[in-house]
């Protein structure tokens, strides 16, 4: 072998090394994505979930067996949300009970999910503007964490009455 075939030998198994590389690379990066779509994926759902559950409630716990409520200032103060004296999360019939919920929700591949619930009264006219005073509008923000995500998903839905 001439010297020239030598230069020409090392110089291809170091390409064939960079090359190998790069697909390693591309490999573990592409599976990282796919772990994190996942993660995120579950989050999604496990929110949905909890929004849903609470969406499912009643408005306010004086318009319970009262559809015709008219006058704002019957709702449940803002500083009174969460369950009344005794309630359990099995027992919650309205919204605002879920002020401040927390819970954790375990899955098989994704490992744990922290899960905090809060609720506000907003401006009926711009949802984006939480009240210290009563409204016909509550929003409902769902904040759903794991370990193995970099942000807190925020899931939000509105309920008017």
């Amino acid at each position: 072998m001439s010297g020239s075939q030598i230069l020409l030998t090392i110089l291809g198994l170091a390409l064939f090394s960079f090359l190998a590389l790069n697909v390693n690379k591309v490999v573990l990066n592409s599976s990282s994505q796919t772990d994190a779509s996942e993660y995120i994926a579950t989050a999604t759902t496990i929110g949905q979930s909890v929004l849903n559950m609470v969406s499912s409630k009643a408005f306010d716990q004086n318009t319970i067996g009262n559809p015709a409520y008219t006058n704002n200032n019957m709702f449940t103060p803002a500083n009174k949300f969460g369950p009344e004296n005794g309630e359990t999360p099995a027992k919650y019939n309205d919204i605002d009970d879920y002020n401040n919920y927390a819970d954790a929700d375990t899955t098989p591949r994704a490992g744990i999910f922290n899960i905090l619930v809060r609720v506000n009264y907003v401006d009926d006219n711009n949802p984006n503007t939480i009240l210290s005073t009563t409204s016909r509008t509550k929003r409902i923000q769902v904040a759903v964490k794991s370990p193995f995500m970099k942000d807190t998903l925020f899931m939000y839905t509105y309920k008017s009455y």
